[in-house]
């Protein structure tokens, strides 16, 4: 076994609103008009050893009900060896779309598809988690909960926002072979954004609510896929989105950030 395996899908697309979740996790969604290409970690999505699915959605682009004859994607698995100056060493067999007809309409293209892996560790599991399904108001509770986490890093409490990030920080550090010092970067480095300028919460008003592993996370997204939290530093004119999924532990009424 690699002591330290990387797992990546490789995928190209053009024309279309596309979406690819391994374990029912988001892990890619674009809204693309042209053509794009290049590969994207999905090991935050695998928490332990087995069968891991990928399932793909290709919808048409923004303002369209039916995908364009140019619409396309196609991708592979590949495993990498992180110990070994990341090198190649597998792939496995994912997916391609087929042509579109243009005779016909054709709003929607789905796959699953299934892959085995193996990998050194096993992260905060969001499995454990109630079944958001059941949870009545639930659009309330989750607004409200990203609302009470932006006016939180608006008004500087950014000790308790690094509390707040670390079950989700030890499942992308685990998982993506990171040290502690590394780690610890990464949320330090939101923090300085934060404290230079871009502390203005921006939430978007066309969010919707998206769920995700198998009903047990859930997050506020733009229509496009986008995150719907962001950050604006108004001198720069910028802003820095935040990207994160809640779940709710059983036995709490409180949502947590996985």
């Amino acid at each position: 076994m690699i002591k330290q395996p990387y797992y990546m899908i490789n995928f190209n697309a053009a024309a279309c609103l596309f979406e690819i979740r391994v374990n029912d996790i988001p892990v890619i969604t674009l809204d693309i008009k042209g053509q794009t290409a290049t590969r994207i970690p999905i090991n935050f999505a695998i928490s332990k050893n087995g069968k891991q699915e990928v399932s793909v959605k290709v919808l048409p682009m923004s303002g369209n009900t039916q995908l364009s004859p140019k619409a396309e994607l196609s991708y592979t698995v590949e495993l990498y060896d992180v110990t070994n100056d990341f090198s190649f060493d597998s792939e496995y067999k994912g997916y391609k779309s087929p042509k579109i007809d243009k005779s016909k309409i054709i709003p929607v293209l789905t796959n699953k598809t299934v892959f085995d892996a193996e990998v050194p560790y096993q992260l905060k599991d969001w499995k454990d988690g109630q079944n958001l399904k059941d949870i009545d108001d639930l659009n309330l509770k989750i607004r409200n909960t990203y609302a009470r986490l932006g006016k939180l890093i608006s008004d500087g409490n950014y000790d308790l926002f690094a509390k707040k990030m670390e079950k989700r920080e030890y499942n992308m550090a685990t998982s993506m072979y990171l040290s502690p010092s590394e780690s610890k970067a990464r949320i330090n480095g939101l923090i300085t954004s934060f404290k230079s300028g871009f502390d203005t919460m921006l939430l978007a008003q066309d969010s919707i609510t998206v769920m995700a592993a198998y009903g047990k996370k859930i997050a506020l997204k733009k229509p496009n896929g986008e995150p719907a939290l962001s950050f604006g530093n108004k001198e720069l004119n910028e802003q820095i989105m935040l990207d994160i999924e809640f779940y709710l532990p059983k036995g709490t009424n409180e949502f947590e950030i996985i």
